[in-house]
């Protein structure tokens, strides 16, 4: 093969490799939260400053760490309950890291709520992603491994990595759930659709 054609063939190939990259991580930091069209939504983000972009108003923020196998959410009293409570119609930055091996946490709606919500964010040892979510009504949302990791000695392993997210307006019995330790941030439901802080 004549010279020329090696390296042409190297540039394609290294062409094709970014922009392979460019598409699998093109989700990553696209654009902060605004709720003017709820964009950030789904999106992952590499920095807190970036997942919430310009946006001042209020929201909550929620730890969360992926272990084989359950989820520990903060703040709480109390950890490795694999549940936790959200305002209804906010934003809420889930701060998402691994202690171990490879998770993605992945949010799903409850059929109860008989609405579409999937979305998720990888947990990654050694690393933190941000992911801003807001829940648009009150119910039940599951929470799931959607990246295998691993089998358990007994039990069942990965499939044992789920959770639950309550979504609610209703601050006291937030505070019942978590202990009487409130998500960090500004409890303010609803004011995303300017309704203002609802349901107290």
């Amino acid at each position: 093969m004549k010279r020329s054609t090696v390296i042409a063939l190297f540039l394609v190939l290294v062409v094709v490799a970014v922009i392979s990259l460019e598409v699998q991580y093109d989700s990553y930091d696209y654009v902060g939260y605004n709720p003017t069209n709820n964009a950030g939504v789904g999106v992952v983000h590499a920095s807190f400053a970036n997942a919430l972009g310009a946006y001042k108003g209020p929201y909550v923020v929620i730890y969360v760490t992926g272990q084989q196998w359950h989820w520990d959410f903060y703040p709480h009293d109390r950890t490795y309950t694999n549940l936790t409570v959200v305002p209804v119609d906010e934003p809420v930055v889930f701060v998402v890291h691994s202690v171990d091996v490879f998770h993605e946490f992945f949010v799903q709606s409850a059929t109860s709520n008989f609405s579409l919500f999937n979305y998720g964010a990888e947990a990654v040892p050694g690393y933190y992603s941000y992911i801003v979510l807001v829940f648009p009504k009150p119910g039940i949302y599951h929470v799931a491994c959607a990246e295998y990791c691993g089998t358990a000695t007994t039990g069942l392993g990965h499939s044992w990595l789920v959770g639950t997210i309550v979504a609610t307006t209703n601050a006291t019995y937030a505070s019942e759930i978590t202990g009487g330790v409130m998500p960090e941030g500004t409890w303010a439901p609803n004011s995303v659709s300017g309704q203002g802080v609802g349901g107290y």
